[in-house]
């Protein structure tokens, strides 16, 4: 027998195969395996755009006609319905159809976890990560980098421990397989994959894999919408939305020198920064007094210049909500765009560790301050503390500069600093702050520079005693005497940060306590007035 390749997928239970294609699909019985049902066709009948580009003539272009074949099986196992894809047989299948993660389920459960060969992964963010790792040869998943606590795996590749089950292994919705089999082997293989996918075998090497799913089930998502248009609602009527935040949906620099303009209501008003709180206030001077779902995708956010013309970029408002609500007692999370479910051990995991942490107190913000105002304010007050922001330095071995804190105190603290307007700006801080830490602790030649800089403030601002809290390039940095704080600027008395900003926060206390250094937060309070 010859290695057939399959695709597999699960109907969902509610589904039957003529709902699962796409219009135009027909499907017939197909009497040589019991029940089952086909659609063989072929896809395409155009010319290649690149023969729009040679500028070829009509005669030239029939001659180079793209067309592909493709075939849908569909075999009942189990009392459920599975698809088999040939081809691009795959392009006419409703993919709301199907299970989702079926495939990645399956392997989960089948995989050697010593024999992994390549795996992808999002991290969600504002700004969401997508990567895929490979490996020359099987590896555990130590070798793919996976951070387990904010990962989401959505395809898996890998060696079968059973291999009359599969010689290779592929899943994400799909269940991809190379296997030796015969036609009539056909249901069985489905047989033994559904079986697969209904254990719980995974959750002793992949556990941590049901921490955070992303949900892509449109009738799920479109009760968690209800629910935030809901949320907005009632915001535009209290005049309250501590709950509710806005964040640019990619990497955004908080230094450019664009205005921020809400539409699709009629509103007029240019911004400096995105802020919920503005958005709302536009909606009310607008005479708007509800919300509904649909303004959630008509709402859009927009970079404008300084009269209010657009000048960049847009994105639906959607994009830019974050906010959390629990459904059946379970966490679900907005961001960037898309929900995502968390497990509650690892929400309730994080929210503890946050309050635990010790805190320290800095002046309140201004309402109109970010980041670099207040800095610049607060450095011209005469406080136990000196101001680095944006005094760079490069370490050794480096090609880019780092920013070593925004404060230096008297009490030996690294003080980062931070607006509260997304958690991939969040995510920076943390991560600016290890970097610094571990640089400080490690780089002599760092030090010295540092202790330059501290010099030449003292020398124009007139104080005195900063350079001494660094020790020079041949003495001992006693790392335990230092602590990282992480402060975040932000509305309200009590500080709220997003999930995922929680668990980045834990991450970047765990990494600096393993350096060997203390850490502690700050909420500076924004004023309102």
């Amino acid at each position: 027998m010859r290695v057939q390749k399959l695709s597999i997928r699960l109907l969902r239970s509610c589904r039957t195969p003529n709902s699962a294609v796409r219009e135009g699909v027909c499907l017939l019985e197909w009497p040589k395996i019991e029940g089952a049902l086909i659609a063989l066709d072929s896809v395409g009948g155009n010319a290649p755009k690149w023969a729009h580009f040679l500028e070829l003539s009509e005669e030239e272009k029939r001659r180079i006609v793209n067309r592909t074949a493709y075939g849908l099986v569909f075999v009942r196992v189990d009392g459920r319905w599975f698809a088999i894809a040939f081809g691009m047989g795959h392009v006419k299948l409703d993919p709301a159809a199907f299970e989702q993660d079926f495939g990645l389920r399956v392997v989960l459960n089948a995989v050697d976890p010593e024999r992994l060969r390549s795996i992808d992964v999002r991290t969600p963010d504002e700004n969401t990560l997508s990567r895929r790792s490979q490996t020359s040869r099987g590896s555990d998943q130590s070798a793919f980098g996976i951070d387990v606590e904010r990962d989401i795996v959505r395809g898996l590749a890998g060696t079968p421990r059973d291999n009359a089950f599969a010689s290779r292994v592929a899943g994400t919705d799909a269940l991809s397989m190379d296997r030796k089999l015969k036609l009539a082997d056909l249901t069985a293989v489905c047989a033994m994959a559904h079986d697969l996918y209904q254990r719980s075998d995974y959750k002793t090497e992949f556990g941590w894999i049901d921490q955070i799913r992303h949900i892509r089930d449109k009738s799920l998502i479109d009760k968690l919408d209800t629910k935030i248009a809901e949320a907005l609602d009632k915001a535009v009527k209290d005049h309250l939305a501590d709950h509710i935040h806005l964040a640019f949906p990619v990497i955004y620099d908080p230094e450019k020198t664009s205005f921020i303009r809400y539409k699709g209501f009629r509103s007029r008003r240019i911004h400096a920064d995105l802020d919920i709180n503005n958005y709302l206030d536009d909606l009310r001077q607008c005479d708007r007094t509800y919300y509904s779902k649909q303004d959630l995708e008509k709402h859009t956010v927009h970079e404008v210049d300084d009269s209010g013309r657009d000048c960049g970029r847009k994105w639906k408002i959607r994009e830019c909500l974050v906010f959390e609500t629990k459904m059946e007692n379970v966490l679900y999370v907005l961001s960037g765009g898309r929900w995502y479910r968390i497990d509650k051990k690892l929400a309730e995991d994080v929210v503890k560790f946050f309050d635990g942490v010790p805190r320290i107190e800095l002046p309140k913000a201004n309402m109109n301050e970010n980041e670099s105002a207040y800095n610049n304010r607060i450095s011209l007050q005469k406080l136990d503390m000196i101001c680095l922001d944006k005094k760079l330095i490069i370490p050794t071995g480096a090609s880019t500069k780092i920013e070593v804190c925004d404060f230096l105190s008297l009490n030996r603290e690294f003080i980062h600093i931070k607006g509260k307007t997304s958690s991939s700006r969040l995510s920076h801080l943390f991560s600016q702050g290890t970097v610094s830490a571990r640089v400080m602790a490690t780089d002599p030649l760092s030090r010295k520079s540092v202790r330059e800089v501290i010099n030449t403030i003292q020398t124009e601002t007139g104080r005195s005693g900063y350079e001494d809290l660094l020790p020079k390039a041949d003495e001992d940095f006693r790392r335990g005497e230092y602590t990282v704080v992480y402060a975040v600027i932000g509305r309200g008395k009590e500080a709220r940060l997003p999930f995922f900003s929680l668990v980045s926060f834990r991450q970047a206390a765990r990494e600096l306590q393993a350096l060997g250094y203390k850490y502690a937060f700050s909420w500076i309070e924004k004023s309102n007035a």
